[in-house]
């Protein structure tokens, strides 16, 4: 286990610890057992769901969060949920109070399944209503401009600069492979050189919410990968039988994290585009990929949804409403008709 989900599991471990035993049935047997940051986002959610369920509701005011029996729970009426997502409305942004929301639902859905409850009172409180937001991305032009100093170390500070070539694979690999492909960040660190066959332009990759599934890429970005890979073989002595190797490395020979991409894509962004410093993340990568896929996919909203890995085309349609491609070819579609 590595460093990052020993530290999970021991704050999940704490937080456990302080609640009754039933939240760590829930804990412990939904979703994938990999997802330990999800886990412990829930396992924070939850208590306080059940400190608000210990100190505002008479029935229970006599007791702490660790005497809340399973029963205790069960009995909630709706107007308490609402009120409790009321309290929370005050202090959290509405997406917030709408993650926390679906995880008391996913733990009474939970238990519904299982027998130990005969409803999931979360169904009935009202939904939390999310402004649509702006789709942040980089255009065409601005994905050139981005790879190009990826590639090359355009326009960074001389003493970065000097030591480029040290990453410049890597990083050009890497960030090619996720606005070719779509990847979640999460999903492509997880991967092995052996999970990737170079003749197919495919990689294998476990998804979020544990399915596994091929994913391909461009015969450009095939180039590149097979250019690091190669450079990895060889650094590290690496058979072709002995390929069980994280795909993308410190200089060290350690698995990357997702904090090293987010600094990295910082670092790039603000020599290239300025302006978008502040806004341009490792995720809008993966949105830069779902809006120029759209557009040159002839607004295959389907197909879209596919390569996103969504599992609603609800999720998917907020690349179709943020083009205005479609809107503005179709401007003369009834010329000539009337």
């Amino acid at each position: 286990m590595s460093e990052n989900k020993s530290q999970y599991t021991d704050k999940i471990n704490k937080l456990l610890n302080e609640m009754p035993d039933f939240v760590s049935d829930f804990i412990y047997n939904f979703g994938r057992v990999e997802n330990y940051a999800t886990k412990l986002e829930y396992c924070r959610d939850i208590k306080i769901y059940l400190e608000f369920i210990a100190n505002y509701l008479n029935d229970n005011c006599e007791k702490s969060i660790r005497e809340l029996s399973i029963k205790d729970v069960s009995n909630i009426e709706i107007l308490d949920i609402n009120r409790f997502l009321t309290t929370l409305s005050g202090n959290h942004k509405e997406s917030t109070v709408k993650r926390k929301r679906a995880s008391l639902s996913s733990m009474y859905g939970f238990f519904v399944a299982t027998g130990k409850m005969s409803r999931n009172p979360i169904a009935a409180t009202k939904t939390i209503k999310v402004p649509s937001k702006e789709v942040v991305y980089l255009t065409n032009d601005e994905q050139r401009i981005f790879l190009n100093t990826v590639r090359h170390g355009t326009k960074l500070r001389d003493s970065i600069a000097k030591v480029h070539y040290i990453y410049a694979d890597r990083d050009s690999a890497m960030f090619i492979l996720l606005l070719d492909t779509g990847l979640r960040v999460s999903e492509m660190l997880d991967t092995d050189i052996i999970d990737y066959n170079l003749e197919e332009c495919s990689v294998v990759v476990t998804r979020k919410g544990g399915d596994t599934q091929i994913v391909y890429y461009s015969d450009e970005c095939r180039d590149y990968l097979k250019k690091y890979f190669d450079a990895q073989k060889a650094k590290y002595g690496l058979s072709e039988k002995n390929l069980k190797f994280p795909a993308f490395t410190t200089s060290t020979g350690n698995r990357l994290g997702v904090r090293a991409v987010e600094i990295l894509v910082k670092k790039y962004v603000s020599v290239c585009l300025p302006d978008k410093t502040k806004i341009i993340s490792p995720h809008k990568l993966r949105s830069s990929f779902a809006m120029s896929f759209y557009a040159a996919s002839d607004n295959d909203i389907l197909l879209l949804k596919k390569k996103m890995n969504h599992k609603s085309i609800q999720t998917t349609n907020i690349y179709a409403k943020a083009s205005d491609t479609a809107m503005k070819e179709s401007r003369s579609l009834l010329q000539g008709l009337r």
